[in-house]
């Protein structure tokens, strides 16, 4: 991921391309509650798959002497095979699907070790299906992946009149080519003509700017190109990765004219440039996540993040609700954008986080520092951070210390406490501490404050 520039100034589109990609919508506060109540209650009972594949990104599998990635690699295609053999209706794994970043820096010898695991993983009737990032890209090459994978760089494969779409990354024509956007285009004429209603599911390394978490932080550039491209076919379900985001993150999922999903990593986490200056949170390496996608005879789509590392399927990040409840994403019309339920509506219905009445907060300072320990807020979707703030006990309204954190919601089980140390303070002094619980889309709930005194 590191090996390609990243755009971090201000990105200067106009307003129309801003409206386009971001999902600015009319939906009202009812509707978008009325849809996701749809989709809370429809009854999965009755969900009887005809189709079913596997898929991570940034994988980054590096030689036999290095064997983290290697192992996790070959746990997803164990657990993936597992839920499989035990479904009480549908007993087959039609597929797994890597989207880039597959190997670390393009090398043969890490080829040889992805290869050596998907020939002692994978079964017959399981097609394995791959596209190149930016790693495998910056050493390799084209013709290192073509040697070891895939003749060809883009793929379109039907299975059992499934259409899955990739798209290899050419760094030399930022991401993507003009004449990879037009096979694209044609591939999508070709299996949207099959049936319009049915899902086609595609996939490239880089994130279309501004739509799932991380995208605005890592994308490719060409965004809009192809978010245009996409746009006209709502049945869309696309596949992306490079940024190393949590799977389990509420707007993992992004719908708008078509539904787009990161797709998560063997690798480690990072976040989106939003809260705080380290992206990359302590215990990043505890990434290991794929998701299970099945289609019924419906075309209803049905996605399951899993966590290799817990062996289980996610849970809910709300950690007010059942926490044995699994987190399933469900796309009941895949081609009606009328029903899609995950779009930037929901940033009007998801409800800030609160903490509960008594949650506990204690202050240990020093001379210049101060380490806070508190309870995690509760919330209704996710607790995604916290904002604590330091003010001078006679100036309570006056920050002068500030500090973001992530809520860990990204791991289970979520840490029951939070802690975090805030220096530069002055010995000897008064202060009151202030943590502010935050949602998904920055919404603030009501802090949670003690007050401590530094030593002289």
């Amino acid at each position: 991921m590191y090996y390609l520039q990243r755009i971090r100034g201000i990105l200067i589109v106009p307003l129309a391309v801003i409206m386009l990609i971001t999902g600015i919508s009319g939906v009202t506060k009812n509707e978008q509650i009325r849809r996701e109540e749809a989709v809370e209650t429809a009854t999965q009972d009755d969900f009887v798959p005809v189709f079913r594949f596997a898929i991570t990104s940034d994988t980054h599998l590096r030689t036999a002497n290095d064997p983290r990635n290697a192992e996790r690699l070959a746990e997803m295609f164990r657990t993936a095979y597992a839920y499989a053999d035990n479904h009480p209706t549908y007993q087959c794994l039609d597929a797994v699907l890597l989207a880039g970043d597959i190997v670390d820096s393009g090398h043969d010898d890490e080829y040889a070790e992805l290869n050596r695991v998907v020939s002692e993983s994978i079964r017959e009737g399981t097609e394995f299906i791959t596209v190149m990032g930016n790693h495998e890209y910056h050493y390799g090459g084209h013709e290192g992946y073509m040697r070891n994978m895939n003749t060809e760089l883009d793929v379109h494969k039907v299975i059992k009149g499934f259409h899955i779409i990739g798209l290899s990354t050419d760094p030399t024509d930022t991401w993507h080519t003009p004449l990879q956007l037009n096979w694209l285009s044609r591939q999508l004429r070709e299996a949207a003509k099959d049936d319009p209603e049915k899902p086609i599911f595609t996939m490239q390394h880089g994130h279309i700017w501004n739509t799932v978490y991380v995208s605005r932080s890592w994308y490719t550039q060409m965004s809009l190109p192809l978010h245009m491209v996409y746009s006209q076919y709502p049945q869309v379900v696309n596949f992306s990765g490079h940024s190393h985001g949590p799977v389990n993150n509420p707007i993992n999922i992004w719908q708008n004219n078509y539904t787009t999903l990161g797709c998560g990593t063997l690798n480690y986490f990072e976040m989106e440039r939003d809260i705080g200056d380290n992206t990359v949170p302590a215990g990043a390496d505890r990434a290991a996540q794929y998701t299970i996608v099945e289609v019924d005879a419906n075309n209803r789509v049905r996605l399951q993040p899993f966590n290799i590392l817990t062996g289980d399927f996610f849970k809910t990040p709300s950690n007010t609700d059942d926490p044995d409840k699994q987190l399933v994403w469900q796309i009941d019309k895949p081609s009606d954008p009328k029903s899609f339920a995950y779009t930037k509506a929901r940033k009007k219905t998801d409800s800030a986080p609160w903490f509960e009445e008594g949650a506990e907060i204690t202050a240990q300072a020093g001379a210049n520092d101060v380490s806070l320990t508190f309870e995690q807020a509760k919330a209704d979707v996710c607790v995604y951070g916290y904002r604590i703030q330091i003010a001078k006990a006679a100036k309570p309204k006056k920050t002068v210390a500030e500090k973001e954190i992530y809520a860990e919601y990204y791991f289970e089980p979520m840490p029951e406490t939070q802690s975090v140390t805030i220096d530069g303070l002055e010995p000897g002094t008064d202060y009151v501490a202030r943590v502010i619980p935050l949602n998904v889309w920055l919404a603030k709930g009501e802090p949670l404050t003690t007050g401590f005194t530094t030593a002289p």
